[in-house]
């Protein structure tokens, strides 16, 4: 997916790429897979660098919509607020494409939990965003939720090892070697962190209350009605990325960069 201008920095909000440019970026779609089939049998995985993204600012904040630009404004440091405008309009970009809509007629929305939901519409969608790295999940046959972080975290997660682990699974974790650990640890966060945001609590359940198996179908909630499957996904060294998404349902994920000046046509 790009951005295109052909007078940079000047960019109209409804100057978007079509869905075919957009699909050509996912390694499994380069046979001309469009993205609203695809949808229908495959949960979209969307991951951005914003260090590509920031010269757009000024179009991200045009982009999203006032609620979402006040939460940016919120943000006491400028490199967040930028950060955080950028994870909105992405977003919705990416949504605008899966539905088939205008960025602007996207019917985000969030619930009393904060959790992004797409009003009158059977998609579901989930977005993370962690130091300059954002993914956005699709989905249309399910509960969805996605989780993404810098390897650069887990350096940070032995000393909070005790919230993240069920006891079961710290007796797993301590079988691991000292040099593979904290990245264990990362592995166990994201996995976790797709699964509460697909359970749409977020963090208000701790992590240390439940424990996850490392492959197979999980109940959402107590009462067993939803199930989802919990898959790492492969986006390269430099980041830790997890969905949790129907059961059956494929995965197309792959990183989006913004068009080059010399390749605008």
């Amino acid at each position: 997916m790009s951005f295109v201008s052909a007078h940079p920095p000047g960019l109209s909000p409804d100057r978007y790429p079509s869905a075919d440019a957009m699909a050509s970026v996912f390694p499994q779609c380069l046979n001309g897979i469009a993205l609203k089939p695809a949808l229908e049998r495959h949960v979209l995985i969307a991951a951005f660098a914003l260090q590509d993204w920031r010269a757009w600012e000024t179009q991200a904040l045009a982009i999203i919509d006032p609620r979402e630009r006040g939460r940016a404004e919120r943000q006491r440091q400028p490199r967040h607020r930028t950060d955080l405008a950028l994870a909105y309009a992405l977003h919705r970009l990416v949504l605008a494409h899966a539905l088939g809509v205008p960025a602007a007629q996207v019917p985000l929305a969030r619930d009393a939990r904060g959790r992004p939901l797409l009003e009158g519409r059977l998609e579901q969608t989930s977005l993370s965003h962690a130091e300059g790295v954002v993914a956005v999940a699709v989905s249309m046959s399910g509960d969805v939720g996605v989780d993404i972080e810098p390897v650069s975290r887990a350096q940070v997660m032995p000393e909070i090892a005790g919230r993240i682990c069920h006891a079961a699974e710290s007796a797993r974790i301590a079988q691991v070697p000292d040099a593979d650990r904290a990245a264990a640890l990362l592995d166990l966060w994201v996995r976790k962190e797709a699964f509460l945001k697909a359970a749409g609590v977020g963090l208000e359940r701790e992590m240390d209350t439940f424990s996850l198996p490392v492959e197979g179908v999980v109940a959402l909630h107590p009462d067993g009605t939803a199930t989802v499957e919990i898959e790492r996904l492969d986006l390269g060294p430099d980041v830790v990325c997890a969905v949790a998404r129907p059961p059956g349902a494929g995965c197309i994920a792959g990183w989006l960069r913004p068009m080059r000046r010399d390749e605008v046509r």
